[in-house]
């Protein structure tokens, strides 16, 4: 998986688990369990889009096949002269946006990790050691907490009030409630662009906040401890520090006079599991169709053209052998994952001559093109299936059915012309196709010169929708379906 596609994966994972809170759990008085939860949310974010399981299912039925229609069009490969090819200066967006992303996430470690070691060290510096704790007195301008390093400031803080906000701050140490807050700095320097992250910090300092409350109603009167959260009221952030008296100071005050909720309410803890289920198997399992084949197939992939031979050149100076190629090289990683051995004949752009791409013996071969009318014929667009009537012609016409079969499934690019079958006549073969080991097909994937197709052609993810009806065919074709 690609880190974008990663990226955004967990980004809508964290979203989707998120929604809970604000609607049901920020009401609810089982701190600890919503603390969990979100936590839970955020890292169940980060592990769900990079597992990849893979489901084998039948293959779907595809329409029927047409006959088998005769070509008297098809013509031999054929040497193109080398025309211009239409450069254009274009950025590679991909790499500037990766660039730009890495920079920023370092930055922020960088920040982080500068803010950690000035809070320790002043708290080493200036602290005095009070049990597990170092306490540490007017170095912070407000009373907070990070693991043991407990700050008061004393400037607003009266002496009497002082052991509240000592207890509280204890407790967030014992907690741990720190942790949470340093994992979720690593997780926004990495998670900058998402809005739900920071959404997800500021539920969690308010639950930590909710927690430490609840637990302060118990040791201390609620009324004078609702009046010390007044009077010590400040802005809300969220950080690596444990403020006293922020993150929704309404809410929080609310809670402390609020009754425990009914314990039967914990089941809604639970209602987000089918949802998280149902997004990680449509983000995780990838569907790969037909039997597994129980040998070793062999498939050989052929880049019509190459070198000097161009073939067809298209608008914005689209080249048919680098199409081809790009073409060639999707259709191998998806063989790979139905663990399809696969030889290319040309992994480059270098010339090939017609002999040297029949060497290899496989089980099926494929030669890759892309299309253009004769001189004599209108406009026309699609795609085309060529065989040969070789002593291999069974085979070929088998190969040949079930990848029309598939590739008829695509939508986008048959839209105003059938797709064919056609067999090159006796006085007229194809090189390739007569003097093949295996059994073998050219496929014309759509013409260069129809803005539609090669619109089509050139995009990848069509490329790969492509490389997967072929090779869903070479399966159920290897497997004798």
């Amino acid at each position: 998986m690609g880190v974008f596609n990663y990226l955004i994966g967990a980004t809508a994972c964290m979203g989707l688990g998120y929604m809970l809170y604000p609607l049901v759990l920020k009401r609810l008085t089982f701190f600890s369990m919503t603390r969990f939860y979100l936590l839970f949310i955020v890292t169940i974010s980060l592990i769900a889009p990079a597992i990849h399981i893979t489901v084998r299912e039948p293959l779907p039925v595809g329409p029927a096949t047409q006959d088998v229609i005769v070509s008297q069009t098809a013509s031999s490969e054929k040497e193109y002269f080398k025309p211009v090819p239409h450069q254009t200066n274009t950025l590679n967006w991909l790499l500037i946006a990766g660039i730009v992303y890495g920079a920023i996430s370092v930055a922020i470690l960088i920040k982080t990790a500068y803010s950690v070691l000035k809070i320790v060290n002043v708290g080493k510096k200036h602290g005095v050691r009070s049990g597990k704790n170092y306490l540490v007195m007017d170095r912070y301008k407000k009373n907070a907490s990070f693991f043991n390093y407990i700050f008061i400031s004393s400037g607003n803080t009266a002496s009497s009030e002082i052991a509240q906000v000592l207890t509280h701050e204890k407790a967030h140490a014992r907690l741990f409630h720190s942790a949470d807050n340093l994992y979720m700095e690593i997780v926004k320097a990495f998670f900058w662009f998402n809005p739900f992250v920071y959404l997800i910090a500021n539920a969690l300092n308010e639950v930590h906040e909710f927690e430490v409350d609840h637990l302060m109603k118990t040791v201390f009167d609620t009324k004078q401890y609702a009046s010390l959260l007044l009077k010590l009221s400040s802005s809300s952030s969220t950080g690596l520090v444990n403020q006293f008296s922020a993150y929704s100071l309404k809410s929080r005050i609310a809670m402390l006079f609020k009754p425990n909720s009914p314990a039967l309410k914990k089941l809604w803890y639970l209602a987000t599991v089918p949802i998280m289920a149902m997004y990680g198997y449509c983000f995780s399992v990838e569907k790969i169709y037909g039997k597994a084949l129980t040998k070793e197939f062999v498939l050989v992939l052929d880049a019509g053209h190459g070198g000097s031979q161009y073939g067809t050149v298209g608008a914005e100076g689209y080249i048919e052998k680098n199409l081809n190629l790009q073409i060639v090289n999707q259709i191998k990683a998806v063989a790979e994952k139905q663990g399809i051995r696969t030889i290319l004949t040309r992994p480059d752009d270098s010339y090939l001559d017609l002999r040297s791409r029949v060497v290899y013996k496989g089980d099926a071969f494929i030669s890759i093109h892309l299309n253009a009318p004769g001189y004599w014929t209108k406009h026309t667009n699609g795609m085309e299936v060529i065989i040969d009537k070789n002593e291999l012609y069974p085979l070929n016409k088998r190969l040949a059915r079930h990848l029309k079969t598939n590739l008829q499934q695509l939508s986008g690019i048959n839209t105003r012309r059938k797709m064919d079958i056609s067999e090159t006549p006796p006085d007229n073969t194809l090189y390739i196709l007569r003097h093949n080991k295996a059994p073998a097909v050219l496929l014309e994937l759509g013409y260069m010169t129809d803005p539609a197709d090669l619109n089509y052609i050139t995009n990848t993810d069509n490329q790969h929708k492509i490389a997967e009806k072929i090779i869903n065919a070479i399966v159920a074709y290897g497997t004798g379906e």
